[in-house]
Protein backbone atom coordinates (compact mmCIF):
# COMPACT_ATOMS: atom_id res chain seq x y z
CA UNK A 1 0.00 0.00 0.00
CA UNK A 2 1.85 3.10 -1.18
CA UNK A 3 2.27 6.18 1.28
CA UNK A 4 -0.29 8.56 -0.83
CA UNK A 5 -2.69 5.98 -0.66
CA UNK A 6 -2.82 5.02 3.13
CA UNK A 7 -2.97 9.22 3.63
CA UNK A 8 -6.06 9.13 0.74
CA UNK A 9 -8.05 6.58 2.97
CA UNK A 10 -7.13 8.00 6.22
CA UNK A 11 -8.67 11.26 4.90
CA UNK A 12 -11.90 9.45 3.70
CA UNK A 13 -12.00 8.17 7.05
CA UNK A 14 -11.67 11.02 9.08
CA UNK A 15 -14.05 12.58 7.00
CA UNK A 16 -16.78 9.84 7.44
CA UNK A 17 -16.20 9.69 11.20
CA UNK A 18 -16.96 13.62 11.25
CA UNK A 19 -20.26 12.91 8.93
CA UNK A 20 -21.10 10.18 12.30
CA UNK A 21 -20.64 12.68 14.63
CA UNK A 22 -21.37 16.06 13.43
CA UNK A 23 -24.75 16.20 13.20
CA UNK A 24 -24.83 14.51 17.11
CA UNK A 25 -23.12 17.87 17.94
CA UNK A 26 -26.00 19.19 20.92
CA UNK A 27 -25.88 20.65 24.61
CA UNK A 28 -25.85 17.37 26.77
CA UNK A 29 -25.66 16.93 30.73
CA UNK A 30 -22.35 15.83 31.98
CA UNK A 31 -19.22 17.62 33.12
CA UNK A 32 -18.50 19.24 30.26
CA UNK A 33 -21.07 22.26 31.18
CA UNK A 34 -18.75 22.90 34.46
CA UNK A 35 -15.48 23.23 32.41
CA UNK A 36 -17.15 25.04 29.58
CA UNK A 37 -18.73 27.64 32.15
CA UNK A 38 -15.61 27.66 34.15
CA UNK A 39 -13.30 28.55 31.25
CA UNK A 40 -15.74 31.74 30.78
CA UNK A 41 -15.35 33.08 33.75
CA UNK A 42 -11.15 32.51 33.36
CA UNK A 43 -12.05 35.07 30.43
CA UNK A 44 -13.85 37.23 32.66
CA UNK A 45 -10.87 37.55 35.17
CA UNK A 46 -11.43 34.80 37.58
CA UNK A 47 -9.60 31.92 37.90
CA UNK A 48 -9.79 28.32 39.33
CA UNK A 49 -8.46 27.45 43.22
CA UNK A 50 -8.96 31.19 43.87
CA UNK A 51 -12.33 31.97 42.56
CA UNK A 52 -14.36 28.57 42.21
CA UNK A 53 -13.66 25.38 43.22
CA UNK A 54 -11.83 22.82 40.30
CA UNK A 55 -11.00 19.44 41.17
CA UNK A 56 -7.97 19.13 38.38
CA UNK A 57 -4.93 20.24 36.84
CA UNK A 58 -5.27 24.03 34.84
CA UNK A 59 -4.64 22.75 31.52
CA UNK A 60 -7.95 21.88 29.82
CA UNK A 61 -9.73 25.06 31.34
CA UNK A 62 -6.84 27.21 30.03
CA UNK A 63 -7.70 25.45 26.35
CA UNK A 64 -10.95 26.46 26.50
CA UNK A 65 -10.40 29.46 27.83
CA UNK A 66 -9.04 30.21 24.63
CA UNK A 67 -11.78 28.96 22.83
CA UNK A 68 -14.02 31.04 24.53
CA UNK A 69 -12.18 33.99 23.83
CA UNK A 70 -12.18 33.83 20.61
CA UNK A 71 -15.47 32.33 19.48
CA UNK A 72 -17.88 32.94 22.89
CA UNK A 73 -20.15 30.57 24.69
CA UNK A 74 -20.54 28.33 21.25
CA UNK A 75 -21.31 24.61 21.57
CA UNK A 76 -20.26 24.21 18.34
CA UNK A 77 -16.38 25.65 19.34
CA UNK A 78 -16.60 23.14 22.45
CA UNK A 79 -17.51 20.26 20.24
CA UNK A 80 -15.41 20.43 17.50
CA UNK A 81 -12.31 21.38 19.26
CA UNK A 82 -13.34 17.45 21.03
CA UNK A 83 -13.37 16.14 17.63
CA UNK A 84 -10.43 17.61 16.43
CA UNK A 85 -8.64 16.78 19.51
CA UNK A 86 -10.02 12.65 18.15
CA UNK A 87 -8.98 13.30 14.84
CA UNK A 88 -5.80 14.29 16.23
CA UNK A 89 -5.34 11.21 18.09
CA UNK A 90 -5.83 8.89 15.49
CA UNK A 91 -3.63 10.75 13.20
CA UNK A 92 -0.62 10.58 15.95
CA UNK A 93 -1.45 6.63 15.87
CA UNK A 94 -1.39 6.47 12.63
CA UNK A 95 2.47 8.17 12.33
CA UNK A 96 3.14 6.98 15.55
CA UNK A 97 2.96 3.21 14.14
CA UNK A 98 4.12 4.17 11.15
CA UNK A 99 7.50 5.06 12.20
CA UNK A 100 7.84 2.22 14.66
CA UNK A 101 6.54 -0.59 12.12
CA UNK A 102 4.38 0.19 8.90
CA UNK A 103 2.00 2.82 7.63
CA UNK A 104 -0.60 -0.27 7.17
CA UNK A 105 -0.42 -1.13 11.01
CA UNK A 106 -0.84 2.49 11.58
CA UNK A 107 -4.12 2.76 9.26
CA UNK A 108 -5.79 -0.15 10.56
CA UNK A 109 -5.00 1.00 14.27
CA UNK A 110 -6.79 4.63 13.49
CA UNK A 111 -9.32 3.36 12.05
CA UNK A 112 -9.44 0.80 15.05
CA UNK A 113 -9.39 3.69 17.52
CA UNK A 114 -11.82 6.05 15.28
CA UNK A 115 -14.75 3.85 15.45
CA UNK A 116 -14.59 1.49 18.73
CA UNK A 117 -17.90 1.64 20.55
CA UNK A 118 -16.07 3.18 23.53
CA UNK A 119 -14.74 6.41 21.25
CA UNK A 120 -18.40 6.91 19.63
CA UNK A 121 -20.48 6.68 22.87
CA UNK A 122 -17.96 9.34 24.66
CA UNK A 123 -16.78 11.57 21.93
CA UNK A 124 -20.05 13.00 22.98
CA UNK A 125 -18.76 14.19 25.65
CA UNK A 126 -16.08 16.84 26.72
CA UNK A 127 -13.48 15.14 29.62
CA UNK A 128 -10.16 15.74 29.96
CA UNK A 129 -9.54 12.37 29.03
CA UNK A 130 -9.78 13.32 25.45
CA UNK A 131 -6.82 16.00 26.10
CA UNK A 132 -4.44 13.11 28.28
CA UNK A 133 -4.66 10.88 25.61
CA UNK A 134 -3.97 13.29 23.06
CA UNK A 135 -0.96 14.86 24.50
CA UNK A 136 0.31 11.59 25.78
CA UNK A 137 0.09 9.79 22.14
CA UNK A 138 1.85 13.06 20.92
CA UNK A 139 4.82 12.39 23.64
CA UNK A 140 5.12 8.60 21.88
CA UNK A 141 5.55 9.91 18.00
CA UNK A 142 7.58 12.77 19.59
CA UNK A 143 9.91 9.99 20.73
CA UNK A 144 9.49 8.06 17.55
CA UNK A 145 11.28 10.91 15.89
CA UNK A 146 14.11 11.18 18.15
CA UNK A 147 12.34 14.65 20.15
CA UNK A 148 12.81 13.99 23.73
CA UNK A 149 12.68 17.50 24.89
CA UNK A 150 9.42 18.14 23.18
CA UNK A 151 8.66 14.76 23.94
CA UNK A 152 9.04 15.43 28.12
CA UNK A 153 6.60 19.43 27.17
CA UNK A 154 4.44 17.23 25.84
CA UNK A 155 3.91 14.28 28.10
CA UNK A 156 3.72 16.74 31.51
CA UNK A 157 1.22 18.67 29.48
CA UNK A 158 -0.67 15.30 29.76
CA UNK A 159 0.00 15.04 32.97
CA UNK A 160 -1.51 18.99 33.74
CA UNK A 161 -4.45 18.39 32.10
CA UNK A 162 -5.35 15.01 34.37
CA UNK A 163 -3.21 13.36 36.90
CA UNK A 164 -4.42 9.78 35.76
CA UNK A 165 -1.64 10.32 32.99
CA UNK A 166 0.48 9.32 35.51
CA UNK A 167 0.95 5.18 35.09
CA UNK A 168 1.27 6.20 31.05
CA UNK A 169 4.20 8.51 31.98
CA UNK A 170 5.56 5.74 33.96
CA UNK A 171 5.32 3.32 31.36
CA UNK A 172 7.02 5.63 28.90
CA UNK A 173 9.59 6.34 31.44
CA UNK A 174 10.14 2.61 32.01
CA UNK A 175 10.20 1.90 28.19
CA UNK A 176 12.77 4.33 27.03
CA UNK A 177 14.97 3.18 30.49
CA UNK A 178 15.15 0.05 28.14
CA UNK A 179 14.83 1.06 24.87
CA UNK A 180 15.91 4.20 23.97
CA UNK A 181 18.63 5.25 26.64
CA UNK A 182 20.21 7.60 24.11
CA UNK A 183 16.75 10.07 24.98
CA UNK A 184 16.16 8.85 27.96
CA UNK A 185 17.78 12.27 30.27
CA UNK A 186 16.91 14.59 27.58
CA UNK A 187 13.22 13.56 28.14
CA UNK A 188 13.80 13.84 32.08
CA UNK A 189 14.85 17.03 32.39
CA UNK A 190 12.79 18.15 30.10
CA UNK A 191 9.69 16.89 31.82
CA UNK A 192 11.22 17.32 35.26
CA UNK A 193 11.85 20.76 34.75
CA UNK A 194 7.99 21.78 33.13
CA UNK A 195 6.88 20.23 36.05
CA UNK A 196 8.66 21.63 38.33
CA UNK A 197 7.78 24.96 36.99
CA UNK A 198 4.07 24.60 36.02
CA UNK A 199 4.28 23.17 40.17
CA UNK A 200 5.63 25.87 41.79
CA UNK A 201 3.64 28.40 40.00
CA UNK A 202 0.40 26.85 41.15
CA UNK A 203 1.84 26.14 44.42
CA UNK A 204 2.68 30.04 44.97
CA UNK A 205 -0.45 31.42 43.22
CA UNK A 206 -2.76 29.57 44.72
CA UNK A 207 -1.17 27.72 47.85
CA UNK A 208 -3.69 25.87 49.99
CA UNK A 209 -5.98 26.51 47.89
CA UNK A 210 -4.65 24.46 44.92
CA UNK A 211 -3.76 21.51 47.67
CA UNK A 212 -6.66 20.63 48.93
CA UNK A 213 -9.14 21.79 45.50
CA UNK A 214 -6.79 18.72 43.48
CA UNK A 215 -4.74 17.02 45.90
CA UNK A 216 -7.20 16.37 48.69
CA UNK A 217 -10.08 16.08 46.96
CA UNK A 218 -8.65 13.06 44.41
CA UNK A 219 -6.92 11.64 47.37
CA UNK A 220 -10.37 10.74 49.12
CA UNK A 221 -12.40 10.14 46.38
CA UNK A 222 -13.68 6.64 47.01
CA UNK A 223 -16.18 4.20 44.40
CA UNK A 224 -19.48 5.81 43.16
CA UNK A 225 -20.02 3.52 40.53
CA UNK A 226 -19.67 -0.37 40.25
CA UNK A 227 -16.61 -0.76 38.45
CA UNK A 228 -17.65 -4.51 37.85
CA UNK A 229 -20.50 -2.85 35.95
CA UNK A 230 -18.60 -0.80 33.96
CA UNK A 231 -15.93 -2.87 33.00
CA UNK A 232 -18.95 -5.41 31.77
CA UNK A 233 -20.16 -2.61 29.42
CA UNK A 234 -16.80 -1.87 27.76
CA UNK A 235 -16.20 -5.66 27.17
CA UNK A 236 -19.83 -5.90 25.55
CA UNK A 237 -19.50 -3.10 23.28
CA UNK A 238 -15.94 -3.90 22.24
CA UNK A 239 -15.34 -7.59 22.85
CA UNK A 240 -14.07 -7.69 19.57
CA UNK A 241 -11.59 -5.15 19.50
CA UNK A 242 -10.37 -6.45 23.16
CA UNK A 243 -9.97 -10.36 21.46
CA UNK A 244 -8.15 -8.60 18.08
CA UNK A 245 -6.03 -6.41 20.46
CA UNK A 246 -5.10 -9.85 22.55
CA UNK A 247 -4.49 -11.67 19.66
CA UNK A 248 -2.07 -8.98 18.34
CA UNK A 249 0.33 -8.83 21.62
CA UNK A 250 -0.23 -13.15 21.71
CA UNK A 251 0.81 -13.59 18.11
CA UNK A 252 3.03 -10.72 16.73
CA UNK A 253 6.26 -10.95 16.68
CA UNK A 254 8.57 -8.83 17.18
CA UNK A 255 5.98 -6.76 19.40
CA UNK A 256 6.37 -3.46 20.87
CA UNK A 257 7.18 -3.05 24.63
CA UNK A 258 5.44 0.27 24.77
CA UNK A 259 2.41 -1.03 23.63
CA UNK A 260 2.48 -3.65 26.23
CA UNK A 261 3.68 -1.53 28.99
CA UNK A 262 1.43 1.51 28.42
CA UNK A 263 -1.82 -1.51 27.71
CA UNK A 264 -0.77 -2.58 31.35
CA UNK A 265 -0.70 0.44 33.06
CA UNK A 266 -4.01 1.46 31.62
CA UNK A 267 -5.20 -1.69 32.81
CA UNK A 268 -3.64 -1.36 36.15
CA UNK A 269 -5.02 2.03 36.51
CA UNK A 270 -8.23 1.08 35.87
CA UNK A 271 -8.21 -2.12 38.28
CA UNK A 272 -7.25 -0.19 41.40
CA UNK A 273 -8.55 3.29 41.33
CA UNK A 274 -11.21 3.05 43.25
CA UNK A 275 -13.56 5.95 41.32
CA UNK A 276 -13.71 4.66 37.65
CA UNK A 277 -16.09 5.66 34.81
CA UNK A 278 -16.21 4.53 31.49
CA UNK A 279 -14.73 7.68 29.96
CA UNK A 280 -11.34 6.23 31.72
CA UNK A 281 -10.88 3.48 29.60
CA UNK A 282 -9.93 5.80 26.20
CA UNK A 283 -6.34 5.82 28.43
CA UNK A 284 -6.45 1.71 27.28
CA UNK A 285 -8.45 2.46 23.81
CA UNK A 286 -5.09 3.54 21.80
CA UNK A 287 -3.26 0.67 23.03
CA UNK A 288 -5.91 -1.77 22.25
CA UNK A 289 -6.49 -0.13 18.51
CA UNK A 290 -2.23 0.06 18.47
CA UNK A 291 -1.95 -4.23 18.96
CA UNK A 292 -4.86 -4.87 16.43
CA UNK A 293 -3.21 -2.63 13.78
CA UNK A 294 -0.57 -4.69 14.60
CA UNK A 295 -2.23 -8.09 14.01
CA UNK A 296 -4.01 -6.73 11.15
CA UNK A 297 -1.13 -5.21 9.45
CA UNK A 298 0.59 -8.14 9.87
CA UNK A 299 -1.88 -10.80 8.34
CA UNK A 300 -1.84 -8.40 4.99
CA UNK A 301 2.22 -8.66 4.72
CA UNK A 302 1.44 -12.58 5.60
CA UNK A 303 -0.94 -12.90 2.63
CA UNK A 304 1.02 -10.36 0.21
CA UNK A 305 4.50 -11.91 1.03
CA UNK A 306 3.80 -14.27 -2.33
CA UNK A 307 5.14 -11.16 -4.29
CA UNK A 308 8.66 -11.84 -2.93
CA UNK A 309 10.76 -13.71 -5.62
CA UNK A 310 12.55 -16.05 -3.37
CA UNK A 311 10.63 -18.82 -1.37
CA UNK A 312 12.55 -17.78 1.70
CA UNK A 313 11.43 -14.20 2.40
CA UNK A 314 7.34 -15.73 2.39
CA UNK A 315 8.81 -18.52 4.81
CA UNK A 316 10.64 -15.28 7.35
CA UNK A 317 7.16 -13.23 6.94
CA UNK A 318 5.07 -16.83 7.99
CA UNK A 319 8.00 -17.04 10.94
CA UNK A 320 6.99 -14.11 12.31
CA UNK A 321 3.27 -14.43 13.12
CA UNK A 322 3.34 -17.48 15.32
CA UNK A 323 -0.21 -19.14 14.76
CA UNK A 324 -1.60 -20.88 17.67
CA UNK A 325 -2.49 -24.08 15.17
CA UNK A 326 -0.96 -25.67 12.09
CA UNK A 327 2.17 -26.10 10.76
CA UNK A 328 4.70 -22.62 11.48
CA UNK A 329 7.00 -23.53 8.67
CA UNK A 330 5.61 -25.40 5.06
CA UNK A 331 7.99 -26.88 2.32
CA UNK A 332 9.12 -24.07 -0.16
CA UNK A 333 8.35 -25.80 -2.88
CA UNK A 334 4.88 -25.45 -2.05
CA UNK A 335 4.58 -21.76 -0.70
CA UNK A 336 3.54 -20.08 -4.09
CA UNK A 337 0.70 -22.21 -4.72
CA UNK A 338 -0.39 -21.96 -1.05
CA UNK A 339 0.13 -18.02 -0.63
CA UNK A 340 -1.48 -17.74 -4.75
CA UNK A 341 -4.44 -18.89 -2.75
CA UNK A 342 -4.77 -17.63 0.44
CA UNK A 343 -3.68 -14.17 -1.04
CA UNK A 344 -7.49 -13.04 -2.20
CA UNK A 345 -9.49 -14.46 0.77
CA UNK A 346 -7.11 -13.17 3.83
CA UNK A 347 -7.63 -9.75 2.20
CA UNK A 348 -11.25 -10.33 1.74
CA UNK A 349 -11.49 -11.19 5.39
CA UNK A 350 -9.78 -8.73 6.88
CA UNK A 351 -11.65 -6.30 5.34
CA UNK A 352 -14.97 -7.79 5.91
CA UNK A 353 -13.87 -8.12 9.53
CA UNK A 354 -12.71 -4.46 9.90
CA UNK A 355 -16.26 -3.39 8.34
CA UNK A 356 -18.23 -5.64 10.36
CA UNK A 357 -16.97 -4.31 13.77
CA UNK A 358 -16.86 -0.77 12.51
CA UNK A 359 -20.03 -1.08 11.22
CA UNK A 360 -21.50 -2.85 14.22
CA UNK A 361 -20.23 -0.24 16.22
CA UNK A 362 -21.53 2.79 14.55
CA UNK A 363 -24.87 1.04 14.11
CA UNK A 364 -25.66 0.63 18.10
CA UNK A 365 -24.17 3.88 18.73
CA UNK A 366 -26.61 5.66 16.58
CA UNK A 367 -28.92 3.50 17.38
CA UNK A 368 -29.31 3.49 21.64
CA UNK A 369 -26.37 6.21 22.42
CA UNK A 370 -26.02 8.61 20.05
CA UNK A 371 -29.66 10.57 21.22
CA UNK A 372 -29.29 9.84 24.89
CA UNK A 373 -28.44 12.59 27.51
CA UNK A 374 -29.60 15.31 25.30
CA UNK A 375 -30.65 18.55 26.72
CA UNK A 376 -33.51 19.05 24.80
CA UNK A 377 -35.24 21.67 26.31
CA UNK A 378 -32.51 24.60 27.39
CA UNK A 379 -33.89 27.23 25.55
CA UNK A 380 -36.92 26.96 26.76
CA UNK A 381 -35.79 26.99 30.36
CA UNK A 382 -33.32 29.66 29.50
CA UNK A 383 -36.74 31.65 28.29
CA UNK A 384 -38.06 30.67 31.19
CA UNK A 385 -35.19 31.86 33.53
CA UNK A 386 -34.82 35.53 31.84
CA UNK A 387 -38.64 35.83 31.81
CA UNK A 388 -38.97 35.19 35.56
CA UNK A 389 -35.95 36.76 37.69
CA UNK A 390 -33.75 40.08 36.76
CA UNK A 391 -30.53 40.59 36.00
CA UNK A 392 -29.04 40.04 39.82
CA UNK A 393 -30.65 37.48 40.95
CA UNK A 394 -28.93 33.89 41.25
CA UNK A 395 -29.16 30.50 40.61
CA UNK A 396 -27.91 27.05 41.96
CA UNK A 397 -28.38 23.77 41.36
CA UNK A 398 -27.38 20.13 38.92
CA UNK A 399 -24.00 20.80 37.58
CA UNK A 400 -25.02 19.00 34.67
CA UNK A 401 -27.78 21.49 33.41
CA UNK A 402 -27.25 24.96 36.00
CA UNK A 403 -23.97 25.96 34.30
CA UNK A 404 -25.41 26.22 30.98
CA UNK A 405 -28.47 28.24 31.84
CA UNK A 406 -26.01 30.50 33.82
CA UNK A 407 -23.61 30.84 30.75
CA UNK A 408 -26.64 32.07 28.78
CA UNK A 409 -28.79 33.58 30.60
CA UNK A 410 -26.12 35.75 32.70
CA UNK A 411 -27.37 34.94 35.71
CA UNK A 412 -24.68 34.21 38.53
CA UNK A 413 -24.22 30.74 40.18
CA UNK A 414 -24.44 31.61 44.11
CA UNK A 415 -21.04 31.67 45.19
CA UNK A 416 -19.50 30.17 42.04
CA UNK A 417 -20.94 26.89 43.42
CA UNK A 418 -20.58 25.25 39.88
CA UNK A 419 -19.30 21.97 40.43
CA UNK A 420 -22.26 19.85 42.53
CA UNK A 421 -20.94 16.61 41.82
CA UNK A 422 -22.06 14.33 44.92
CA UNK A 423 -18.30 14.02 45.53
CA UNK A 424 -17.91 17.36 46.66
CA UNK A 425 -19.52 16.68 49.53
CA UNK A 426 -18.26 12.93 50.36
CA UNK A 427 -15.08 13.70 50.28
CA UNK A 428 -15.35 16.78 52.74
CA UNK A 429 -14.40 19.54 50.14
CA UNK A 430 -18.20 20.86 50.83
CA UNK A 431 -20.76 20.69 53.79
CA UNK A 432 -24.12 20.32 52.87
CA UNK A 433 -25.56 22.54 55.75
CA UNK A 434 -23.03 25.20 55.02
CA UNK A 435 -24.26 25.23 51.82
CA UNK A 436 -27.97 25.64 52.55
CA UNK A 437 -27.25 28.28 54.50
CA UNK A 438 -25.36 30.38 51.83
CA UNK A 439 -28.37 29.29 49.68
CA UNK A 440 -30.62 31.13 51.97
CA UNK A 441 -28.63 34.16 53.10
CA UNK A 442 -27.97 34.48 49.28
CA UNK A 443 -31.72 34.29 48.65
CA UNK A 444 -31.19 31.98 45.81
CA UNK A 445 -34.23 32.67 42.74
CA UNK A 446 -33.97 29.43 41.28
CA UNK A 447 -32.90 25.57 42.01
CA UNK A 448 -32.37 23.62 39.40
CA UNK A 449 -32.10 19.83 40.26
CA UNK A 450 -32.32 16.65 37.91
CA UNK A 451 -33.58 14.09 39.48
CA UNK A 452 -35.23 9.89 38.86
CA UNK A 453 -38.85 9.78 40.14
CA UNK A 454 -40.49 6.52 40.03
CA UNK A 455 -44.06 5.44 38.34
CA UNK A 456 -46.07 6.63 40.96
CA UNK A 457 -44.58 10.22 40.57
CA UNK A 458 -41.83 9.99 43.84
CA UNK A 459 -38.78 10.89 43.99
CA UNK A 460 -36.02 8.53 44.21
CA UNK A 461 -32.86 10.13 43.89
CA UNK A 462 -31.93 14.02 44.16
CA UNK A 463 -28.64 14.41 44.53
CA UNK A 464 -26.24 15.42 47.45
CA UNK A 465 -26.03 19.04 46.73
CA UNK A 466 -29.89 19.95 47.85
CA UNK A 467 -31.50 18.19 50.35
CA UNK A 468 -35.37 17.31 49.79
CA UNK A 469 -36.12 19.08 53.14
CA UNK A 470 -34.15 22.67 51.94
CA UNK A 471 -36.45 23.11 48.57
CA UNK A 472 -39.77 22.16 50.62
CA UNK A 473 -39.24 24.08 53.01
CA UNK A 474 -37.67 27.12 50.65
CA UNK A 475 -38.57 26.73 47.08
CA UNK A 476 -41.58 25.49 45.21
CA UNK A 477 -41.76 23.69 41.69
CA UNK A 478 -42.33 25.92 38.82
CA UNK A 479 -41.42 24.23 35.80
CA UNK A 480 -40.69 20.89 34.93
CA UNK A 481 -39.53 19.25 31.80
CA UNK A 482 -39.58 15.21 31.04
CA UNK A 483 -36.20 13.76 30.31
CA UNK A 484 -36.67 10.90 27.84
CA UNK A 485 -33.13 9.22 27.17
CA UNK A 486 -30.69 9.47 30.26
CA UNK A 487 -28.84 7.37 31.42
CA UNK A 488 -29.40 8.17 35.22
CA UNK A 489 -32.17 10.98 35.84
CA UNK A 490 -35.50 11.56 34.19
CA UNK A 491 -36.95 14.75 34.98
CA UNK A 492 -35.58 18.44 35.43
CA UNK A 493 -37.48 20.38 38.49
CA UNK A 494 -36.95 24.28 38.39
CA UNK A 495 -37.70 25.21 42.07
CA UNK A 496 -38.34 28.91 42.89
CA UNK A 497 -37.48 29.87 46.21
CA UNK A 498 -38.96 32.78 48.17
Amino acid sequence: MKSKTTIIILIAISIAFLIIKIPQIGFRYGDENIYFYEARLITQGQLPYQNFFFASPPMELLFLAGLVAVFGFSIWALKLFLLALILGTAWLIFLWLKNITNEKAGLFAAIFYLFSFLNLATSDYYSGVQLTVFFFILSLYLVSIKKPVWAGVATALSFFTRFYAAPLILALIIYLLIKERKQFWKFIFSAGAVFILINAALILGFGQNYLQNVFSYNIHKFEQLEKLRVFRFFVQWDIALLTLATLGAALVRPFNLMILLGAAAAGLFIGFYPDIYYLYYNLLLSFLALSAGMLFARLFSFCHSDRKPEPQARAEVEESLILSIGERRRDPSTSSRYYGTSLGMTIKIVIIVLFAISGYNIYYYLKDHAGAARIDYLSELNKFVIENSTPQDKIYGSFEITPLVAGATGRQIVENFIDTNNKTFSTGIYKLPEREKILANEKVKFIITKVLVNEQGYLIELGDYISLNFLQTNCQVVKQFPIYKDYYSNLTLVWQCF
